[in-house]
This record gives structure tokens, C-alpha cells and sequence, in this order.
């Protein structure tokens, strides 16, 4: 409670006039709330008795003799419980005195303080924990991924494009990681392309290196092929001129015939080079592959083993092309013999056509082939296959696999070339013990097929004597030629190169029916020494002959009305040949 005096004259207080007393009533019950509320233990006393207290009613006297003049602080104890008194009086200017007074128990106290304690090591301890937790979330959620990324920089610098990253969330960390995967995968993507072009470049060197030497070897071997081709004129012709003479000594013309058949083989290999070369005469025609190779396989199965399997699939609705059908039965039959001695201990042996339309891609996979649309000619073994050093090399002429004397090693070099000179392409894909799959790539064509039937060609006898002009750079294969025609009824004039050709026929007076010119000679070349004579006399017929060409319907350089003779050529085909120019108009050319 306050007790308030109150006096007449304020300022002197002289006079007392009356005490206000305010204060609030306390009860047993109210004054151990306090107590328990501040953990201690409350006396109320009046001077030095007892008003109140919170101990217990025993303790009381022994508290009472203790209390007794220690109004101050000072440790008291009760019992074995030691406690710190302080009082506080709670009235001035009365005597005796309300006082109260506070006993805090040490035990409680340390107990308190104990309770503290593990209060505070618990909350430190939850602050480590919420700390270490927080500490985690900011490095996963920032520090972890900015090391990714640094790490990921670190590693891309070394060309590692897989490097984990983390960029989940939407901070500014995710944001440039997203950024940066989105670069790098940009990054990659070019350097995938990069290697990819570097690889296709490696390719085409290759390639071109290798068109380069197949170029090389086919102007060397045309040039042997066009000389030996001469060489072989003169002995296949004198040889027939020696068998008419030597028809009562059947010693002799035995070894005369074996000359022949000598120079018939050497003849045929000629022709083989030439193949490859791209530089044989061809008859091109529209064809209808199904057809073509139907006819095929009655021969083919009477050449092939009876321990590999042999199947033909036509495709349906097969395209045309245009090509000589004795050039693509020759790629055929090359590509199935070559297929059935790939395997010696049995296999399956499959030919197959169909439509294809290669795109920029593909084209680009089967290079040196360009886009467009094609027929195609496959032709597949489960043979003991192919690595890649011989891949690279199947198409060289004279190059073989097979053991000595068992293979000439112009089979695919002939393939190679018709397809070539036909305008196609041949693409091989093999494996070591995994077969080998041939296919042969011809332009596709809108025309209808044409009957691959040879003509026969009747052999009349021209009547009249008739005059040919024979023009030709080899002297022995125009004295030759001269000796043939003029056995067979024909005048002969002849002259070594174009330019004589020229002045013989402006000196001459008489008609010249015929000129007979090999195509490739000094000065002036064959093509152009008939268009100049033919200018001259627009009757004269012509008749071509080399020992190769690459000679096509259509080529400019030829009159359309022009015929051909292949070197090597015997009596009999030069007779025939100039016999049929001279008996019609015909624009066939064989």
C-alpha cells in the first residue's frame, strides 16, 4: 500500500490535515501466485512478526529468529536449504514498519540456472543445426551449382560437353547455368558438324585420290589397248590370209589356228581393259533390268555351284535405263562369278532390283554418285567378305585376291568401267565374314524398252566395183586393210594420215564410194576428215575404226550415218562391215 499525507500549508507542512492510504489487499492464496511467479518465497511481516508467508507454518519460528534484526541481504538457511533474504519495506514514516521480504533459494536457483543452461545449449545447438541447415540451402541452392558451372567451363575447355550441371530454380545462378548448357550444347553441335565435315573431307581426298589413279591407269591402259590393238590387227588379219594358203598342210594350219585363237584371247583381254577405261564402243538401248537379267539367270544357274543358292526378286514397276545390254549382261555375269568364288564352301547368292531416289544425303554416303533417280542392281553373297584396304582396291586392274593363275583381276575393273560409261555408279559394302553386297547404280530413263534381239545383217554380194579410201597412221594395218578389200573385189586408195587423205580425193577423178578412216590420227582426226570429204562428195559413206573410243549415239563429232569397226578386226568383219555401208543408208552403228 502508499500512505499519502496531507497538509494545510504545503510548503511549510505545519499542519497535517489527514493520510490517503492506497493499497490493494493480499490473501494466503495471492501472495504464494507471487511467489510461484517469481520463484522465490515471500514474508509479510509487521515490524518483526509474522503477517504472511509462503513457507510452511513449521518453519516459520525458526525463520522468525533468523530474520530478527537482518533487515538486509545476507544468506540465511533453513534447514539444509541455504537461501539469500532481502527485504524492502512497503510503508515509510510508520513504526513499526510493512516489510516484505524475498528469500531465493539457491538450489533453485542453480537448478534454474541448469535449466537455463540445457535451455541454451539446446537452442545453440538448434541454431547449429538451423544454421548448417541454412548454410546447405544457399550451397545447393547457390554455391553447388555456381562450382557446377565452374567446373563445367573447366571441363569444356577440354572438349567435355556432358558435364552434369545443376540449373533447377529461377534465380540468377539458373539462369546463366541454363544459358551457358544452352551454349554449350550449341558448341557441341558444331563440333559434331566440324568432325563430321573433317571426316567427309578425309573422304573425299580419299576418293579423289583414288579417281585420280583409276583416271591415270585408264589413259595408260587405253593407250597399250589402242597399240596392241594394232599389233593384233595385223596378226589376226595376216593370220587369216595364211590359213586360205595353207589349207592342204593340216601341220601348218593347226599352228596357224592356234595363232588365231592366241590373238582372240589377247583380243578379248583388250576389251576387258578398254571396259574398265570406259573407252569400248557401246550400243545403248532402253532396257527393262527385269527382263535383262531373267534372261541371265538361265545361263547363270548352269554356271553357278550347286552348293550356293541362286534367287532372283524383280522388283514390280521397274524404271527403264539406257545401256548396252551385252555391256550389263558382261556386269552381271562378272559380279556372279566374282560372288560364287567368294564362296567356296556354299552360300546364297541373290540378285535383286528395284527403284531408288537418292537424295543430297544418301548421295553424299555413296559419293561419287549424285542425286537424282536410279535402278538398281544388287547383287549379294554371304561370301568370306571383304576388309577395307581390299575394298579400296577391287576395282584396279589386275588386282586379285584369288591364288595364282585362277583369276585375272580384270573381272570388277570391267564392271567398274561399263558402269561408269553407262553413267552410273558402283557402290560396295563388305565386311570380313560378313558377305558382300554389290550395287550397281543406272540412271533411270521415261522411255519405252527397246528388243535387245541382234539383227542379222544379210550378207549380199555388192555389185559393181567399188572404190575405198583406206586412211590410217599404222602401215602395217593399212597395207592390211588395202590387201583384204582389194581380195575381195574392191579399188583401194590409201593414204597415212587426213591431210593426204584431203589431197588424194580433190586429185582424184573417180567416184569415191567409201572411206574407211581410223578415228585417231596426226594433223587431222577421222571425225573431221569425214565431215571435209563428205562436204566433197555427199555420197561417200563412212566407216569408223579405232582401237578404242568412247563412242555414243549422238556424239557430235561422228556423222550420224557413220558406221564402226572395232580393232582388233578380221578379213571377214572388214568385208562384212564395208559391204553393209555400201548396201544401204542405215544409221545403225555396231
Amino acid at each position: 500500500m502508499v500512505l499519502q499525507p496531507y497538509y494545510e500549508d504545503e510548503p511549510g507542512k505545519s499542519h497535517l490535515l489527514g493520510t490517503v492510504v492506497v493499497g490493494r489487499e493480499l490473501d494466503a492464496t495471492g501472495a504464494s501466485d507471487l511467489g510461484r511467479i517469481s520463484s522465490s518465497h515471500l514474508i509479510f511481516r509487521y515490524g518483526n512478526d509474522f503477517v504472511m508467508s509462503t513457507f510452511s507454518f513449521a518453519k516459520e519460528p525458526e525463520l522468525e529468529g533468523q530474520l530478527r534484526d537482518r533487515p538486509r541481504g545476507e544468506e540465511i538457511r533453513i534447514g539444509d536449504e541455504k537461501f539469500f533474504a532481502s527485504s524492502l519495506a512497503l510503508e515509510f514514516g510508520a513504526q513499526p514498519a510493512l516489510s516484505l521480504t524475498v528469500l531465493k533459494s539457491y538450489d533453485e536457483a542453480t537448478a534454474s540456472l541448469k535449466r537455463l543452461n540445457r535451455l541454451l545449449l539446446g537452442l545453440g545447438l538448434a541454431a547449429v543445426l538451423g544454421g548448417g541447415i541454412l548454410v546447405f540451402v544457399i550451397s545447393d541452392r547457390s554455391t553447388r551449382p555456381l562450382a557446377y558451372l565452374a567446373e563445367g567451363v573447366r571441363a569444356l575447355e577440354h572438349g567435355d560437353f556432358i558435364y552434369p550441371l545443376k540449373s533447377h530454380g529461377g534465380d540468377e545462378v539458373a539462369h546463366v547455368t541454363r544459358a551457358f548448357e544452352d551454349m554449350r550444347n550449341t558448341l557441341q553441335r558444331n563440333e559434331e558438324q566440324r568432325q563430321q565435315h573433317e571426316i567427309q573431307r578425309q573422304q573425299l581426298e580419299v576418293q579423289l585420290r583414288q579417281a585420280q589413279k583409276m583416271d591415270a591407269m585408264g589413259r595408260l591402259t587405253g593407250g597399250v589397248a589402242h597399240d596392241f590393238n594394232n599389233l593384233l590387227t595385223v596378226i589376226k588379219g595376216n593370220s587369216s590370209l595364211l590359213v586360205d594358203c595353207l589349207q592342204s598342210d593340216d601341220r601348218l594350219l593347226g599352228r596357224m589356228e592356234q595363232i588365231e585363237n592366241a590373238a582372240d584371247r589377247a583380243a578379248s583381254l583388250t576389251r576387258q581393259l578398254l571396259a574398265f577405261c570406259r573407252m569400248q564402243v557401246l550400243q545403248p538401248k532402253i532396257l527393262d533390268l527385269n527382263i535383262l537379267v531373267a534372261e541371265m539367270c538361265k545361263l547363270l544357274r548352269w554356271l553357278i555351284r550347286e552348293d550356293i543358292a541362286f534367287t532372283f526378286h524383280a522388283s514390280e514397276s521397274l524404271g527403264r535405263v539406257k545401256a548396252d545390254p551385252g555391256q550389263i549382261e558382261q556386269v552381271i555375269m562378272n559380279l556372279a562369278v566374282n560372288a560364287g568364288d567368294a564362296m567356296p564352301s556354299g552360300g546364297s547368292l541373290t540378285i535383286e532390283t528395284s527403284n531408288v531416289t537418292l537424295d543430297g544425303k544418301c548421295a553424299l554416303a555413296h559419293r561419287p554418285i549424285l542425286p537424282g533417280k536410279y535402278v538398281l542392281l544388287a547383287v549379294r553373297d554371304t561370301g568370306h567378305g571383304m576388309d577395307a584396304e581390299t575394298k579400296a582396291r577391287i576395282f584396279e586392274p589386275f588386282f586379285t585376291t584369288k591364288e595364282q593363275g585362277k583369276g585375272t583381276g580384270l573381272g570388277l575393273a570391267t564392271v567398274y568401267g561399263i558402269v561408269k560409261q553407262s553413267g552410273g555408279c558402283v557402290w560396295v559394302e563388305s565386311e570380313p565374314e560378313k558377305g558382300a553386297r554389290f550395287e550397281v547404280y543406272l540412271p533411270r530413263v521415261d522411255e519405252a524398252a527397246e528388243s535387245v534381239a541382234s539383227e542379222e545383217i544379210a550378207l549380199t554380194t555388192v555389185r559393181g566395183r567399188k572404190t575405198v579410201l583406206i586412211v590410217e597412221d599404222e602401215e602395217a594395218v593399212r597395207a592390211l586393210a588395202c590387201e583384204l578389200l582389194e581380195s575381195a573385189g574392191y579399188k583401194v586408195l590409201t593414204a597415212k594420215d587426213g591431210t593426204e587423205a584431203l589431197a588424194v580425193a580433190e586429185q582424184s577423178d573417180e567416184p569415191i564410194h567409201l572411206l574407211l578412216a581410223d578415228v585417231v590420227m596426226p594433223k587431222v582426226r577421222g571425225p573431221e576428215l569425214a565431215k571435209r570429204l563428205k562436204g566433197l562428195r555427199t555420197k561417200l559413206r563412212i566407216v569408223y575404226m579405232s582401237g578404242y573410243l568412247e563412242y555414243n549415239t549422238g556424239n557430235e563429232d561422228f556423222l550420224e550415218e557413220g558406221l564402226f569397226l572395232q580393232k582388233p578386226f578380221s578379213r571377214d568383219t572388214l568385208v562384212n562391215k564395208v559391204g553393209e555401208a555400201l548396201r544401204n543408208n542405215s544409221k545403225s552403228r555396231t
